[in-house]
């Protein structure tokens, strides 16, 4: 993989066979993306093309050009591979400067151009988002949310400080926001379980203090993205106007039609529960607890069907760092189990871009290939929309970090 960096000087046409753009169901072919000033300033057929003073040229034969790719749900901070010793790591900071620079550059090898990070207890992810900014290390463009909003006693520990009442839930939203989140999660009720099909931790709010978590976060400007499983949990989550579904396992339709209306983002996080059984981690499980992860899975797999029957903005996230799911590399396989789940390529594709980018607020920026957007782009060597794994190994990434 070779990585250009495009700085705000950069003037370069790109000579491309074969792009995607991020909206058309197929590609335009012998096409020219002319950058200037670090921005893209035309897209246009290579007939067309002119050229300025000082404007190099790259031929990208062969290959085939899209946006970056984006992932909406990730943690920095663990690894996917050993929680304990993740959180072990969080006490040292050497060792976690080291773990973190990793986990972003890996994720940007795998052609990843921006992430959400879905909180840590310390904070880290915001470290992160600086060590980019400033290009100490190489790795995608972070959108944090620092430490997420969840009820003390519950579960979350590992994710924030744990809040008691509305008055300590608005003044954690309110202490995130002076530290410049870029989002604020919230954590509305526990996790899938394994020992009985369709089981889900408890619910952590009443209504009023998720209310109260929202609409302070609101009132700053800054979107709510909401880790909940149940259907009663997503009918609290709805109820307090959240902007994204996290995970949503055992959603029912009618949510999903009500999701639908309102424009409301899910990031079914597939990955999370499915590679369980598809990795060195399923030998951990019993049998039963087996059959159990293989229903979940397929179960979720239905409802991402139906959500994209019915027109819910569905957006790519893997929930990287949890056990089983590494940063970048188990990017392909969420692709894979909503392609598996009867998804077409294209609006595959769409919800790992275009979508993606207006669910982390980066609409206007990533997620096409069009005048004006910045040129986060990855080149790869074949259709990816006749066969997804060609994203595996991208021969090209462009980013502007």
């Amino acid at each position: 993989m070779k990585l250009f960096h495009i700085s705000p000087e950069t003037n370069l046409d790109l000579l491309v066979d074969n792009l995607w753009d991020g909206q058309q169901e197929g590609y335009r072919q012998q096409v020219v993306i002319s950058i200037r000033r670090g921005r893209i300033a035309a897209v246009q057929p290579r007939e067309m093309q002119g050229t300025g003073n000082g404007t190099q040229q790259m031929r990208l034969t062969g290959l085939t050009v899209l946006p970056g790719l984006i992932d909406a749900h990730v943690h920095l901070a663990l690894d996917g591979i050993d929680f304990q010793a993740s959180l072990d790591r969080w006490q040292d900071p050497l060792l976690r400067e080291r773990v973190l620079a990793r986990a972003l550059r890996v994720t940007l090898e795998h052609g990843l151009v921006a992430i959400r990070d879905g909180s840590d207890r310390e904070g880290l992810n915001l470290q992160a988002r600086e060590w980019v900014r400033a290009g100490k290390y190489p790795g995608p463009r972070v959108v944090a949310t620092g430490m997420a909003v969840h009820k003390k006693g519950k579960y979350g520990s590992f994710l924030g400080p744990g809040t008691t009442d509305p008055a300590s839930i608005r003044e954690l939203v309110t202490s995130l926001v002076n530290r410049n989140v870029d989002q604020v999660k919230v954590v509305v009720s526990g996790l899938v379980t394994f020992h009985r099909y369709g089981e889900v931790g408890s619910l952590e709010f009443a209504t009023a203090e998720l209310v109260e978590a929202v609409k302070t976060a609101h009132a700053a400007g800054r979107p709510v993205m909401a880790h909940v499983n149940s259907a009663p949990g997503v009918d609290l989550a709805l109820a307090a106007g959240v902007d994204s579904i996290e995970h949503g396992y055992f959603l029912t339709t009618a949510q999903l039609e009500t999701m639908a209306a309102r424009g409301t983002f899910w990031v079914p996080t597939v990955a999370a529960i499915a590679n369980r059984l598809h990795t060195a981690k399923r030998e951990v499980y019993p049998e039963r607890e087996i059959d159990i992860i293989r229903r979940t899975q397929e179960s979720q797999q239905e409802m991402v069907a139906r959500a994209h029957r019915l027109g819910v903005k569905l957006v790519v996230g893997t929930d990287a760092g949890a056990p089983g799911v590494y940063h970048g590399e188990s990017y392909l396989d969420e692709l894979l189990y909503w392609y598996q789940a009867g998804i077409p390529a294209a609006a595959i594709l769409r919800a790992a871009t275009v979508t993606a980018a207006a669910a982390l607020g980066l609409d206007g920026e990533l997620g096409q290939i069009r005048p004006g957007y910045r040129p986060c782009l990855i080149a790869v060597r074949g259709n990816p929309l006749e066969n997804l794994r060609v994203l595996a190994q991208p021969e090209m990434v462009f980013i502007d970090n």
